[in-house]
């Protein structure tokens, strides 16, 4: 009988032609992903996130060892970066998504509310990556928002064309 060590830390083969084995996936659970956002705000803490990213020690020293040696499971750098990649990719379309009108946050069931279906239906029309999203749970959305909301711009303070005119005809006026 398969631990459940084992059965939570499964690897996805491909097959191609042949039956020959053309990669494999390595399976993320939630307790994996909390122990993963843990040791990256840990890592944050001391430093190791700089204005490009998580630098290498964080990723290959701590965040890989830990997990391996947590799950008994072989996490390389690359499986960190590109989960951290996907964090960043969901981050950004359900703040998107939340930022309009009519939709909303259920903290219960962790999953986006949506007051009017045909404005859902709308907002799909011009931004497709959102569709999927309708009844997707993200047990670990607030994980998320603490790793990778301070990494997007959100154009607060941001000066519009408009504004500098002004503020420049205003400076200008003064000289006179």
């Amino acid at each position: 009988m398969e631990s459940s060590n084992e059965k939570m830390t499964s690897k996805r083969k491909v097959l191609g032609k042949n039956n020959e084995e053309t990669r494999s996936y390595f399976t993320w659970n939630l307790e994996m992903e909390r122990v993963l956002a843990d040791v990256l705000r840990n890592q944050r803490n001391l430093d190791n996130k700089g204005g490009r990213g998580w630098e290498s020690l964080a990723l290959n020293t701590a965040a890989a060892a830990v997990l391996s040696t947590s799950f008994n499971v072989n996490v390389l750098s690359d499986n960190l970066k590109n989960r951290i990649k996907l964090y960043r990719l969901w981050y950004g379309i359900v703040s998107d998504i939340l930022g309009q009108s009519g939709f909303d946050w259920d903290g219960t069931k962790h999953m986006i509310i949506v007051e009017n279906e045909n404005a859902w239906n709308e907002y799909c029309t011009s931004h497709k990556s959102a569709k999927p999203f309708r009844f997707k749970v993200l047990q670990n959305w607030d994980d998320i928002v603490d790793l990778c909301a301070k990494d997007r711009a959100t154009g607060h303070g941001a000066e519009t064309a408009m504004d500098a005119d002004e503020a420049m005809s205003r400076e200008t006026n003064e000289v006179e």
